[in-house]
C-alpha cells in the first residue's frame, strides 16, 4: 500500500495519542511536555528566527501571507499550520513544499520510546506525563524545518496562547495577534478581556507586537502586556493604517489596498485573496514581514511585499474547486469568519438571479446561534451535515431549528454523510448558482477530497489544486 508508513504514524497520533493513553490536563503541563520533547530533538525551535501569529480568526491567511513573502525574498521559509485541512503533512511547508510522509513516519514514531518513557514516569508520580497530539505534530515541525536549514519560520498558533504548545519561543523578533473574539470559552473566558489575557501570553518581550484589535478592553490588556515586557506595539489604525480600495470592473480576484507602517509606504498593493477582511490580514502580513527584517537584519525588499502578496493561495479558504455551477470551499468556523464570508459572498459572487446553496456543518463547541444568523443573510437553502469529528458534533437538531426559523423549513435539510450532503446541493444548483462549504475546517477538508484525494496530495506534498499556485 502507497504510503504505509505514513497511515501507521497518523493511527498512532489520532489512536494512541488522542484515546488510548491518559494525559496530564495542560494547566498543570503547560509547556513543560513540548519543551522535554524539544530538548529530546536538539532544541530544533532555536535555530532559526520565528514569526509567531495568534488570533481569533484570520491567523491562518495571515501565517500563510507572511510565509509567501519571506519566500519571495528567498528566505527558506518553514510555515506551520494548525490544524490541516486533509492530512498531516499540510502542517509541515518549507518553501511550498510539504514534507515528505515518510519523514513524516519516521519522526513520528522515532518519538514513541521517548512518549512511552513519559507516560510511564507519570505513573511513578514523576513528570508531567505523555505528551498531546498537538505537542507531538509541533515539535515534530520544528525538527523539520532545523533539518531543511530554515532561514525562517511562520508558526501558526493553535488554541489561545498561554497554554498553547507553541508558546515555547522566548526571543522571537515579531509577534501577531490578529484580532480577540468570542471563541474557547470554557478554555480561554467568558470577556474580551480575559481571553486578550490568554493570548497576550505570546508577546514575551522586545519584540515588536503587530495586532488588528481595536475593542478597547482588549487592546487594553495587549498594549500593558507590551509595556511589561517591553515589546513595541504596532496597531492597526495606529502605526498601522490601511486604505482598501473597492474592486472595479475587470479587476482580477483579490484585493487592493494602501498601507501606512513605521517602515515604509505602499499604494496599490494587491493580495491574491477575495474578501475585505484578507485586505486587512494582507496589511498586518506585511507590517510583520517588514518588522521581521528589521529585528533580524534579513532583507525584504517592496518587490518582495508585492510578489508575496501576489503568490499567496491557502486551501480551504474561498476556494473555486470547479464552475457551472461555481464551488467554494470556505473553512469558516467562527463568527467574525462567518461574517466575513457571508459579506464577501454578497459583495463578490452572488449576481441578480443567481442563487446559494449552503453545505453546512458546525461543531457543537462553535457559536451556532451567530453562525448561522450570518449564513442564512445569504443562504437561499442549505443542507445541514456533519463534520468527521464525533466527540464534537453534538446534536443537529439545534443547527435545524436555527436555520429554518430563518430560511423556512422547506430550504432546510438534514443529511448526515457529507458527500451525500453535497451531492444534493449539487443536484439543486442550477449553472449559474452557488455551491459553498462551510462551517468547519474538517468539513471542509472531508469534501475537499473530491476535487483532490489525500493520496494524489501526499504523492505530490502539494495541497495546491491543479491551476492553483504552486
Amino acid at each position: 500500500m502507497p504510503h504505509k508508513r505514513y497511515f501507521e504514524a497518523v493511527d498512532y497520533l489520532q489512536r494512541r495519542l488522542w484515546h488510548e493513553l491518559p494525559i496530564v490536563p495542560v494547566e498543570r503541563a503547560l509547556q513543560r511536555r513540548v519543551r522535554h520533547v524539544l530538548e529530546h530533538l536538539g532544541d530544533p525551535h532555536l535555530r532559526f528566527p520565528v514569526t509567531h501569529v495568534g488570533g481569533s480568526a484570520g491567523k491562518g491567511s495571515t501565517t500563510a501571507i507572511i510565509a509567501s513573502i519571506l519566500r519571495a525574498a528567498a528566505l527558506r521559509t518553514g510555515m506551520y499550520t494548525s490544524p490541516h485541512l486533509q492530512t498531516f503533512i499540510e502542517r509541515y511547508d518549507v518553501d511550498g513544499r510539504l514534507i515528505d510522509p515518510d519523514r513524516f513516519a519516521d519522526l513520528i514514531l522515532g518519538l514513541d520510546p521517548l512518549v512511552r518513557q513519559m507516560h510511564l514516569e507519570v505513573l511513578d508520580g514523576v513528570g508531567y506525563g505523555r505528551p498531546a497530539l498537538v505537542e507531538i505534530a509541533f515539535a515534530t515541525g520544528m525538527k523539520h524545518f532545523a533539518d531543511e536549514g530554515c532561514d525562517a519560520a511562520v508558526v501558526e498558533v493553535g488554541l489561545g496562547g498561554r497554554t498553547d504548545c507553541t508558546n515555547v519561543f522566548e526571543d522571537k523578533p515579531v509577534t501577531v495577534i490578529t484580532n480577540i473574539e468570542f471563541e474557547h470559552t470554557e478554555r480561554l473566558g467568558a470577556t474580551r478581556a480575559s481571553i486578550a489575557r490568554e493570548k497576550a501570553a505570546l508577546i514575551r518581550g522586545r519584540e515588536i507586537f503587530i495586532t488588528g484589535e481595536r475593542h478597547p478592553d482588549a487592546l487594553a490588556v495587549l498594549e500593558a502586556r507590551c509595556a511589561e515586557t517591553g515589546a513595541t506595539p504596532w496597531r492597526l489604525g495606529r502605526e498601522i493604517r490601511i486604505r482598501h480600495h473597492a474592486p472595479a470592473s475587470g479587476d482580477p480576484p483579490g484585493e487592493r489596498f494602501d498601507l501606512t507602517c513605521p517602515l515604509g509606504r505602499y499604494r496599490d498593493l494587491r493580495v491574491a485573496l477575495t474578501g475585505e477582511h484578507q485586505a486587512r490580514n494582507a496589511a498586518l502580513a506585511v507590517a510583520a514581514a517588514l518588522a521581521f527584517s528589521d529585528r533580524t537584519g534579513l532583507r525584504v525588499t517592496e518587490a518582495d511585499i508585492r510578489a508575496g502578496l501576489e503568490r499567496v493561495w491557502i486551501s480551504g479558504r474561498m476556494e473555486q474547486v470547479q464552475s457551472e455551477p461555481i464551488v467554494l470551499l470556505d473553512s469558516a468556523h467562527n463568527p467574525i469568519e462567518a461574517r466575513a464570508l457571508a459579506a464577501t459572498l454578497r459583495d463578490r459572487y452572488l449576481r441578480r438571479g443567481a442563487r446559494l446553496h449552503l453545505v453546512c456543518g458546525i461543531l457543537a463547541d462553535k457559536d451556532q446561534v451567530s453562525m448561522v444568523r450570518a449564513f442564512a443573510s445569504v443562504a437561499d437553502t442549505v443542507a445541514v451535515t456533519q463534520p468527521a469529528l464525533v466527540e464534537r458534533i453534538g446534536d443537529p437538531g439545534r443547527m435545524l431549528e436555527l436555520f429554518r426559523a430563518r430560511l423556512g423549513a422547506r430550504n432546510v435539510t438534514f443529511i448526515a454523510d457529507p458527500a451525500e450532503a453535497l451531492d444534493a446541493a449539487l443536484a439543486r444548483a442550477r449553472p449559474r448558482d452557488l455551491v459553498v462549504v462551510t462551517g468547519s475546517m474538517f468539513l471542509v477538508g472531508a469534501l475537499r477530497n473530491r476535487w483532490l484525494p489525500e493520496r494524489t496530495l501526499l504523492k505530490r506534498r502539494s495541497a495546491a489544486l491543479r491551476g492553483s499556485r504552486e
